[in-house]
């Protein structure tokens, strides 16, 4: 389910950091996905607040972020909050094979699909 050793550890470190709810499957998936890429997690402040627990959409014209970013960002807010974000191909076009397994796996948890 992990990409890599730290994947987990930095996925419960923001679902601590947040009090996410185990049942709330929607932050879960989110966080999956920030957790899983080291270019969001260094970014993860700009575009979620946990001081108040919401997403930050003005995030995307604070920083600068790769195509495969963008696209992983948009995805993590559909799941969350159904934030729109393009087609299922548009979003993965922009994907390498690890980028697509956690886009993947995140959908997978958000919908509770063994």
């Amino acid at each position: 389910m992990y990409l890599f050793p730290c994947h987990q550890r930095n996925y419960q470190e923001l679902l601590k950091r947040d009090k996410t709810h185990p049942q709330d499957i929607e932050r879960n998936a989110m966080f999956y996905i920030f957790s899983g890429n080291s270019e969001l997690l260094e970014k993860m402040i700009v575009f979620y607040d946990f001081e108040n627990g919401m997403i930050r959409t003005e995030g995307f014209q604070e920083v600068k972020l790769s195509s495969s970013a963008t696209a992983l960002v948009k995805l993590a807010f559909n799941l969350y909050n159904n934030f729109a974000c393009g087609t299922v191909v548009d979003l993965f076009a922009n994907l390498d094979e690890k980028n697509c397994y956690l886009a993947l796996e995140a959908i997978r948890l958000r919908f509770s699909i063994k």
